[in-house]
Parts: structure tokens; sequence; C-alpha cells
């Protein structure tokens, strides 16, 4: 069976697309539906009666701690040999979206994951993200103590990160499994609408996930890819920044010990990458 945790916040308008959506799946009989409410302030009691064909376990936090605390709660709570997750704004890409992936980690694999379709700007894009489109097998999650933190944002890039750094045996599907939808009413679109404002977050996971990759005594090199990679997403970021801001990020960059600052507006990559891996302070 897989668990597939979908964490719910006043989502009484999407929320019946995305369970339609996993009732069009092919092998929707082998999927357990753990909605984890983010203390929201509607009543899902309707719609869940009218999805009482899928099998549904609904719980709701007793305040309101964000996705990656409800995403936590649906793994703790839940029990089956397989984990997914999902938003409550996003569909499957196909009918056997889930079969795919469930079939390919039947093999043998820790960790599969396929690609995920989104818009932005109206151009279309295929991408790995970070949390979706894939599928865990349990007790590789378990047995490593793979935990979201409580982050409010990047708390899915830290998941993803801190399960790759401990090595599962995985592989890609190149093929569309899921659908971003872009919700203006989500976490991502309104609380976070300032883009900058999200990097000293995203800094603060960098720096937990290095020091979860000392404790564990993970590959320093792999550790350090993950860290590495970060620069291009500032670097397309920086020239949006006011001479002010960019002051701040560098001043973060030193609090939470993030040894980057000379590869800013660098967009060399490849040498980046490779450089950081094989010098960084670490």
């Amino acid at each position: 069976m897989i668990d597939l945790i979908i964490p719910i916040y006043n989502a009484v308008d999407t929320l019946p697309y995305t369970l339609m959506s996993i009732r069009l799946q092919s092998i929707s009989n082998l999927v357990n539906i753990y909605l984890i409410d983010d203390f929201s302030s509607c009543s899902y009691d309707e719609i869940i009666n009218e999805f009482k064909d899928l099998n549904i376990t609904y719980k709701k936090l007793e305040k309101n701690s964000g996705p990656g605390v409800a995403r936590q709660v649906g793994i703790d709570v839940s029990d089956s040999k397989y984990i997914m997750f999902m938003d409550s704004d996003d569909l499957f890409f196909f009918s056997d979206s889930i079969k795919m992936l469930y079939s390919k980690i039947e093999e043998g694999y820790d960790h599969v994951a396929g690609l995920t379709f989104y818009e932005k700007n109206n151009v279309q894009f295929y991408n790995e993200g970070d949390l979706h489109s894939k599928i865990y097998r349990r007790s590789f999650i378990e047995k490593n103590s793979i935990k979201f933190n409580k982050t409010r944002f990047h708390e899915d890039n830290f998941f993803s990160n801190l399960l790759l750094i401990c090595d599962p045996k995985m592989t890609i599907i190149d093929i569309p499994i899921y659908i971003y939808v872009n919700n203006p009413n989500s976490i991502t679109s309104s609380e976070w609408d300032n883009e900058f404002e999200r990097l000293e977050i995203l800094l603060s996971n960098m720096r937990e996930l290095i020091l979860e990759g000392k404790k564990r005594n993970c590959d320093k090199k792999m550790v350090l890819f993950y860290t590495a990679i970060k620069i291009k997403y500032f670097n397309r970021l920086w020239d949006k920044f006011t001479s002010e801001q960019k002051k701040i990020f560098k001043k973060w960059l030193k609090e939470y010990d993030i040894k980057l600052e000379k590869y800013l507006t660098n967009t060399n990559y490849e040498v980046i990458i490779d450089e950081i891996c094989e010098t960084y302070d670490y």
C-alpha cells in the first residue's frame, strides 16, 4: 500500500480537484490518503463524504504550524510500505502516474522520482521538484531518521536533500508524473511573496543540512554538492536585490557560516560546484 500525505489549509475550493485526480488513478485502491488539516477555519466533512469511495484518513492539527509539520504528522500517523506527498491544489499528470512510480520502487529502490510539470509566466517546464512526483520507501526514511524541519518555507527542499545525502538506492523516470498548479492563494504565493525574505530560511536549512551531514557521517562531497548547487539559485536572483538587500544577504551568509560569498555573480557553475566540493571548509 501507498500512503499519500496531503497537508490542507483552507483548501475547500481546490481539494475536490486533487481528490478527483487521485480517484482517477489506475491503482487508487492501493492508496491511503492522509489529509492533515493545518488548523483550517473551514470544514471538509462534505468533501470527504463526497469521496467516501477513497480510503481517506483526516487529522486536524491543534494550531497552524506550516506544511512541513503537517507532512511530518502524516508520516508519523501512517504506516504503509511506501510514502508519497501531494499538495491540496495539485493534480496527477496521467491516470497511471502513481502506478509508474509504484511499479519502479517495487524493483527494490528506496526512492523513485518522476518529473513535475508547471507553468510560469506562460512558459511550460518539466523538472525534478523537491518533493512531489516521487515515491519513498518508508523503511529507508525511518532507518535514517529523515524528518521535515519546522520552517514554513523550503522545508521540502531540506527533506529531499537530507534524504539524498543518506545515499538511497534511487532512480529517475523521465516522464511527467505530477502537475504543480500555481495557486495565488497558496503559502508560496501569498505569505512568502517576497522572494528575498525566503532566503534566510533557505540559508538556515543549508546550515542544518551541513550539520546533519557531519553528524551522520555522510559523504562529504555529496553534502557539499547539495549546498553548492544553491549558488545557481542565488545568482539567478542577485540582480533583483537592492544594494541594501545584497548587504543583508552577505550578512546572513556569515551568520549561518555558508562560505559562498566569493561565488556570487559567477555563472561558471560546473567549475564552482567542483571547487566547492573539493575545497569548502567542511
